[in-house]
């Protein structure tokens, strides 16, 4: 295990949290770039709530989990696995098949 303790892996979770937000920030950032008619509801709509702050807690998760597993960290690594997870559940949501009838030839 590593050594540090506790302040490590508040720094690890903190750093992967904030990494999280980052890239959360930057695409809430992106919408003053859309026309107002065209804009998806951001903090009015209790699921993208959910999503901005939901997203980073797993990032948050995978770094204690980095810390839990003994393995060799950088903050720039903890900073990009906070960056990476939201990214990745995105991709993820959009790769979902959607479920209808199918016929069998």
């Amino acid at each position: 295990m590593i050594k540090g303790g506790k302040t490590i892996l508040m720094k690890f979770v903190l750093l992967a949290y904030f990494g999280g937000l980052a890239i959360n920030f930057i695409r809430l950032l992106e919408l003053q770039t859309t026309p107002k008619a065209k804009r998806t509801p951001t903090f009015s709509d209790w699921l993208y709530t959910v999503q901005f702050f939901g997203g980073p807690l797993v990032g948050s998760f995978l770094a204690w989990a980095y810390y839990e597993g003994g393995m060799e960290y950088s903050p720039i690594l903890i900073i990009h696995v906070g960056v990476s997870a939201p990214l990745i559940m995105k991709s993820f949501a959009g790769a979902i098949p959607t479920v209808g009838k199918q016929t069998i030839d």
